[in-house]
């Protein structure tokens, strides 16, 4: 035992000397970037609760407006009665309203998302991205709102003018089941083509505002 005791202990402290004399070298200067790091993630974090209670909120907006965008495009029909009376045709493209509004405000809201995790950096040119592009997102965020309610009144005049020889609103209020499939099938289909073009948006914004941060401080 006091054969291996012995060469253990000298390995030990040849450890220990060779990490005292490395120390010094390993420490980092202090300098300023390192507290974009530190005011980075706080700003992160209060980014990300921010962002949680807005996806709430954007969420119980979506719900409100869209259905009451879609009681108007169906000429005053009152949505929730007819639920309760178990149209499902009106059920159904409620649904997809619904998911046609946060499909499209969603990718409003992942614009701002992409840019939280940039924050967090010790570079002073990327916290300054991910500030660009959280602004950016937040007015992509209202381009979002905006063309959510436009593609789904565009959508309804487009399918009215298509199909002359049908009365959609009274077809919806009939309960016919098959021109809500048609119709929840259209809406979230054109949701998806708007959500990308939002997120376009968002990255074009984003780039945009960071050029501008570049030439302003640079």
């Amino acid at each position: 035992m006091t054969r291996l005791i012995r060469p253990l202990t000298l390995l030990l402290a040849l450890g220990l000397a060779a990490l005292a004399a490395a120390e010094p070298a390993a420490a980092p200067a202090a300098d300023a970037s390192g507290w974009f790091g530190v005011v980075g993630s706080l700003g992160g974090l209060l980014i990300g609760v921010i962002q949680v209670v807005l996806g709430l909120s954007m969420a119980a907006f979506a719900v409100t407006a869209g259905l009451t965008l879609l009681g108007k495009l169906l000429d005053g029909l009152d949505i929730w009665a007819e639920i309760k009376n178990k149209n499902i045709s009106v059920a159904l493209l409620a649904g997809a309203v619904v998911l046609s509004y946060t499909n499209v405000i969603g990718s409003g809201i992942d614009s701002m998302t992409k840019s939280v995790g940039s924050l967090a950096s010790t570079s002073a040119a990327s916290w300054a991205a991910g500030v660009s592009g959280f602004a950016a997102g937040f007015i992509n965020l209202i381009v979002a709102v905006a063309l959510a309610s436009a593609a789904i009144t565009v959508t309804f005049t487009i399918m009215d003018k298509l199909t002359k020889d049908i009365d959609e609103k009274a077809e919806f209020k009939n309960g016919n089941i098959a021109i809500g499939i048609v119709y929840a099938g259209i809406l979230y289909g054109v949701s998806h083509m708007v959500a990308s073009g939002v997120s376009g948006v968002g990255t074009g914004l984003g780039a945009f505002f960071n050029a501008l941060l570049t030439a302003l401080f640079h």
